[in-house]
Parts: C-alpha cells; structure tokens; sequence
C-alpha cells in the first residue's frame, strides 16, 4: 500500500501550486485526478475541426488587480495577451437592442452615477484579500442582487446595465446572487469601472501553459482518470480510496474538487456543517459558454444583454476560418449549446445578418467533476459559510476558487487557495515531527 506526505486531490490551479507549495516544503505527494488531463475548470484545446486554440472554460486574467496571478506570470515568465478592441457594440437593454458604444441615454446619467458613488462606498467597507468575504458588518448586503439594484432607484436602462454585468461575469441570475459577492469584486477591480475594461488579458498558449510550468516545478506525480470515492481521517492519517480500488495513505490531503462536487466523495467522518450545506445548496453558477465560428466579420464585435438569450458575446479571433465568437448565456436552460439553430438565433439577437457556421462548447453544468462553473455566492451564503470554508476539517484541507478571500471564482482566487491550503497542511506536518520512511520517488509530470 502506498503512503504519501500529501495527497492533492485534483489538478487545476489550485491543485498545481498545493502541490509545488508541499514539494518546496520536503513532503512527498501525489497528484490524484479524475479526468484524463490537467487544468481543472479551465480547459485549452483546439476548437473542433479547426487549428484555432481556444479556451472551452476558465479564461481571463487582471494581472494588475490580481496578486497571485501576477507573480506566477513574474515566475515563469509566461506572457499574456489581449482580446480585440472593438469598434462594433450591442446593448441588449429594456427591451432594445442599442449600437452604440455606450447605451445610457443622458438623461441617465445622474441616477447611473448616483448608483456607481454607492456601489464604490459599498465595496470600500470590504477588506478584499484579507479575510473570508463573510465579515462583520456585512449583513446587509448579502441580499440578492436584485434587490440590491432596486433599492437605487434608477431607471430602467441603468437598472438593467447594472444587472447585466454580474449576470454574465457571474453566470447566474441577479436574484440567485449575492450582492455581496458582486461587490466583492468592485473591491478588487478599484471601482464600478472596472466592470467594463477587465476581460482582456489571456495567457499566450493557454490556461495549460502556466500549469504546466507549476507542474514541473514540483516535480510530482499526477495520476489521470482516477477518481477519489471516499476519504477517511484516521486520526494519525488519512486514508484515500479510488473509484477503481485503490487504497492510499496520506498524512495530510488537500482536496482541490469544487464545492459542488463535495457530496459525490464520501467524507470520514462527515463534513463540518459549513462544508455540507455548501454541498448541497450549490453554489448559483451555471454559465454556459459557446464558441460560435461565423464568417469574417469586418469590425470586432462585444455585446451584453440582460433580456437576451447570450449575456455577453464578443469576437476573440479572427483567422481564414471566420471569426470565433465567445458567447455565455447564465443557465443551462437557456441554451442548448450543442445546437446549432438556437446558437444562430441566439447570436442573431445581436447580430442580425451572422451566420453561424460551427459551435464548440463543454457541458461544465453536467459535467462530474464540476457539476457547474466559477463560482457565484447565492444570497445568504457569503455571511453563513464563508467564514468556515478555509477551516481544515482535521486532515483534509480544502483549496479551490471557490473558497478565496479575494477573488472566488478566479484563477487567482485557485492559487490564493492553494496557498492558503498548503501552508497550513506543511505547518501540521511540521508541527508532528513525523516521517514516512523511504517515501516513493517522485517522478515527472506525464503528458495527458
């Protein structure tokens, strides 16, 4: 039977650096990972029948706003680059498709601006990157968004420009999300405006290239398609078992697996009740993002709805093949991904004359080691669980996006918890003075 220092559970960011960070402390681990490849809820590979690389989930960064996403790039050096500028824009607002490149009418400005100066005094009471989000004295935004916007009192194009950037950076419904977690990242952003310049900055060779540096940094290995079917704290260890029946000891585990995903592993003893309320009301994101290849379009496009079927949609690339559209709609109902005539007049609502010559696209919303995307704090959640969700539960850690103090639901918000997770797993260990003897060499990173 093997034994391991520490067994991470999961290979995206956050289970890349808990490992680099467990390596760098002496420990032996193992990479345990169910799919047949790296990344986690980012995933970068080719969009089908084409050469075009494109990202199917997790894309964007903010380098200057985000921290750890920052010294990672300083790390290893990995370059980023950003998506078209555009010159043709859709507003999907009450009721109206608007072109032009901002929607607001004049007459709206005031109220627009009245409800920007709030929102920025709300988000300043947030002590962003220092705590769980669930602070004292936050209560009272932790209500759905929806109210939220509605106790400012604006009119109905500001209402609906003011639903329609969470609704879209969030995938999920203004009422099925907390305006605490929506301001959270007003926090981090600056300011309201941040809103409107932030996704821009993608990593030259994909999501991959940077795991893979982190990767073979550590030095560890990562055993694909294997699937954790329960976990058990022992007292003096942990002990893993697989889906196909393998039996693992571990001294310290950190578990890298969404919060969604948490009831499908069978926990010894069970999880704290933070942990399993989580697990079982889900957190709210549901985003459903499609690739749409349409002919060249002669100017860069970006568009965002609140009454339309795709939430935000924007040219990426533009190769011999056409122009690749990315497109998200906030729930699984909205959409069906995979066909081709309701993407096609999904993208006509902003577009009236596209044609839509192929589509590509994951089902994160079925998909069992995600069971839904980023992450999107339901109302009531923050202020209830946040707090506990860092807390190791014995043995086993926990690290993912989900969890951050900073930006949840964010690549950087993964390696903040990754962090997090592994120090405290090294600090544990430290603190027993104990050691496995002759533990198992650790071997390269295989190619998925």
């Amino acid at each position: 039977m093997e034994s391991f220092d520490v067994v991470v559970v999961g290979c995206g960011f956050a289970g890349a650096i808990a490992a680099r960070e467990s390596r760098a402390d002496g420990k032996s681990v193992l990479v345990l990972e169910g799919r047949e490849r790296l990344g986690g809820r980012t995933w970068y590979r080719k969009f089908q029948g084409t050469d075009q690389g494109v990202e199917i989930g997790g894309t964007w960064i903010a380098p200057d706003q985000q921290k750890f996403v920052q010294a990672e790039l300083e790390r290893y050096k990995v370059q980023t680059f950003q998506s078209p500028v555009a010159s043709n824009f859709g507003w999907g607002l009450n009721g109206e498709m608007l072109n032009t490149a901002f929607p607001i009418p004049a007459d709206e400005w005031a109220a627009l601006e009245h409800a920007i100066v709030q929102i920025d005094k709300d988000a300043d009471r947030i002590r962003f990157y220092e705590a769980p989000l669930g602070q004292p004295g936050l209560e009272d935004l932790d209500i759905p968004y929806s109210a939220y916007v509605d106790a400012l009192n604006v009119p109905a194009k500001t209402r609906d420009f003011l639903l329609a950037w969470p609704t879209f950076y969030f995938g999920a419904y203004p009422q099925e999300l907390s305006a605490l977690h929506v301001i959270s990242w007003v926090s981090g952003f600056g300011s309201s405006v941040g809103w409107y310049t932030l996704l821009t900055d993608k990593f030259v060779g994909g999501t991959k290239s940077l795991i893979e540096h982190i990767l073979a940094e550590a030095e560890t290995e990562v055993r694909y398609n294997t699937v954790v079917a329960s976990i058990a704290d022992e007292g003096t260890q942990v002990r893993v078992v697989t889906r196909d029946g393998q039996t693992i000891l571990a001294r310290s585990i950190i578990v890298t697996a969404p919060l969604n995903t948490w009831e499908r592993i069978n926990f010894v003893p069970e999880l704290p009740h933070a942990h399993r309320a989580m697990a079982t009301e889900k957190q709210a994101g549901q985003s459903v993002k499609v690739w749409a290849l349409v002919p060249k379009l002669e100017r860069d496009f970006y568009g965002i709805g609140i009454d339309t079927t795709f939430k935000w949609i924007a040219s990426e690339y533009t190769t011999d093949d056409g122009t690749y559209l990315c497109c998200f709609a906030s729930a699984e109902a909205d959409i069906d991904a995979t066909d081709l005539d309701a993407v096609t007049n999904a993208v006509r609502q902003f577009l009236p004359e596209a044609t839509v010559l192929a589509v590509d696209s994951h089902d994160w919303n079925k998909d069992e080691f995600s069971l839904g995307t980023w992450m999107a704090y339901r109302p009531g959640q923050v202020m209830k669980y946040s707090n506990h969700l860092q807390v190791p539960h014995g043995r086993i850690h926990f690290a993912n996006s989900d969890l951050a103090s900073g930006w949840a639901g964010w690549i950087d918000g993964a390696i903040e918890s990754a962090f997090t997770a592994a120090n405290a797993s090294n600090l544990m260990l430290a603190s027993e003075r104990m050691h496995i003897p002759n533990p198992p060499k650790q071997a390269k990173v295989p190619t998925p």
